[in-house]
């Protein structure tokens, strides 16, 4: 993983992660594989939560992590072999127990938007067996302070496509066998 400075007109804000297309990743129509795409937020999304002290110490420290129940992607232009990447990073929405993370993933080489990832996280007591959680508040806090920042930088193009976020989504709950709080006590 290579974590660089913003390059001139980079918003200085969202984590920003650099890697290259493997070849692995390239399908028989020689370009970057549909899978590929959430392969290459992978460490960008680890690297964005150690900046908001929300990944490996944070787990470590309290028992508590988060763990992705649907991704997203909007495919806007195609990536081959050997491109330069740049992963940005940036909050969406924070919620008592869920989180919706925006990754926008650009050919740095040319300087185009190639796609858009979402996450959608709920915060989990990990088990056995894993509960759904309330993201604790000083880290409640710190994320919606980041939220807030990130909320003054305009949206990429594309991301209407997105389908409705959590608050939008009535039916978004816990994955099937998981106990949540109400449901144990």
């Amino acid at each position: 993983m290579e974590v660089l400075e913003p390059r001139n007109g980079e918003p200085s804000d969202l984590p920003t992660h650099r890697l290259k297309v493997e070849p692995a990743w390239i399908d028989t129509n020689n370009h970057m594989n549909a899978a590929y795409y959430t392969v290459a937020v992978k460490d960008a999304a680890l690297y964005a939560h150690d900046t908001w002290d929300y990944g490996d110490d944070f787990r470590i420290r309290t028992g508590e992590s988060n763990f992705v129940v649907d991704t997203q992607v909007i495919y806007l232009r195609e990536l081959l072999l050997g491109a330069g990447l740049l992963v940005r990073t940036r909050i969406l929405s924070v919620e008592e127990k869920r989180m919706s993370l925006l990754f926008e993933i650009f050919n740095d080489d040319l300087d185009y938007l190639a796609a858009l990832v979402r996450y959608r996280v709920i915060h989990v007591r990990l088990g056995p067996p894993p509960r759904a959680a309330a993201i604790p508040s000083p880290l409640r806090r710190r994320l919606e302070m980041v939220r807030e920042s990130h909320a003054k930088l305009p949206l990429p193009p594309g991301h209407e496509r997105f389908r409705s976020s959590f608050s939008e989504d009535t039916r978004m709950s816990a994955p099937r066998g998981w106990v949540t709080r109400g449901e144990r006590e």
